[in-house]
């Protein structure tokens, strides 16, 4: 099991594979998680009429912490596949610029 999370970190895995389960798909589970982590574990339910917004700055700092811890591995896995891939050139732009865009969006979870 430690060794699939190496093999991502080390961006070993295929790109669409890192971007498309791990990225998109892992991290929405992973983001209800902590949403019911707020829900429930700290009885925060001030950030549910924001939720479309997502705005973070109501979150306890354990949640906003375990957002960076998780922002910053996914971050790090799907560049580093990105820069692995040997596909199209497109793909691998593409999939920085979003990582950046979302790099960009992190100081919300802190600064908002």
């Amino acid at each position: 099991m430690l060794n699939i999370f190496y093999s991502f970190w080390y961006g070993k895995v295929t790109l669409w594979k890192a971007y498309w389960l791990v990225g998109e798909l892992l991290n929405v589970v992973v983001m209800l998680v902590i949403f019911n982590i707020e829900i429930y574990i700290f009885n925060n339910n001030n950030f549910i009429q924001l939720l479309p917004f997502l705005n973070f700055s109501q979150f306890h700092i354990f949640s906003k912490l375990l957002i960076l811890i998780w922002s910053i591995y996914i971050t790090v896995g799907i560049w580093r596949s990105a820069e692995n891939y040997k596909g199209n050139f497109i793909w691998t732009v593409l999939t920085l610029l979003v990582l950046s865009y979302r790099v960009f969006t992190m100081r919300l979870v802190f600064f908002s």
